[in-house]
């Protein structure tokens, strides 16, 4: 009561039903919620290669050299494998890389190397 009254006196009760206007807009639109086209996009491109070699559709030269790709090169991969890769997920990739690169042939380690130092072998023990 006080209010219109308040607003009556100085003029503003066009500023008040705007606002209200504004309240009641806002409050009634809600984003609808849409999934995306592409469900393939919202899996990691790490797992979808890890899957893979579990289920031997891609041998383990060809793992690595996509788990190199999927951090350092993503438009190189191939497009069943292109998604998303975490922010923290490059070092455990470049760990894995660099342990199972002497295994890997010589042409994949070339292009490999591009990106990713191996590890040094490890010393064979001397026998006394």
């Amino acid at each position: 009561m006080i209010l219109i009254e308040l607003l009556k006196k100085n003029n503003l009760s066009y500023y008040f039903i705007f606002i209200i206007f504004i309240i009641f807009q806002s409050c009634s639109s809600k984003p609808i919620n849409t999934k995306p086209a592409n469900i393939q996009s919202e899996k990691n491109s790490i797992e979808l290669l890890r899957i893979d070699r579990k289920s031997k559709k891609i041998s383990d030269d060809e793992y690595y050299l996509f788990l190199t790709y999927s951090v350092f090169s993503p438009e190189s991969l191939p497009v069943n494998y292109k998604g998303t890769i975490g922010p923290k997920d490059g070092t455990p990739v470049i760990i894995e890389v660099q342990r199972a690169f002497h295994n890997i042939n010589p042409e994949n380690q070339r292009i490999i190397r591009q990106w990713i130092r191996p590890l040094p072998k490890k010393p064979t023990k001397r026998q006394p």
